[in-house]
């Protein structure tokens, strides 16, 4: 059966997918739409999560939420003064 949904892609379609491949321009990934800040139990230090990851920690009914840079922290009361920023935080925030 030949049709045109049936045709190889051309072979410069596959260099050009091979060449962002190998200098690393990959496809971005999506940013989180919106995020939360929390800060953390134990250090104090300002995180944010994303909505997903806030309504996951809120169904778990642990007090510990997955934040942007990987980690999972433990929520600090809502009264707890804000201390410094976690970096790797920031500059995933920044991005979104």
């Amino acid at each position: 059966m030949t049709g045109r949904h049936h045709q190889p892609s051309p072979p410069w379609w596959r260099l050009g997918a091979l060449w962002r491949y190998l200098s690393g321009r990959r496809q971005p990934v999506s940013p989180p739409r919106h995020v939360t800040e929390i800060v953390d139990g134990d250090s104090g230090q300002v995180h944010w999560a994303t909505d997903e990851a806030f309504e996951q920690g809120l169904r778990e009914h642990t007090g510990h939420y997955l934040v942007l840079c990987g980690r999972k922290i433990a929520v600090a009361s809502m009264v707890t003064p804000l201390g410094r920023c976690c970096e790797p935080c920031a500059e995933l925030k920044e991005r979104a």
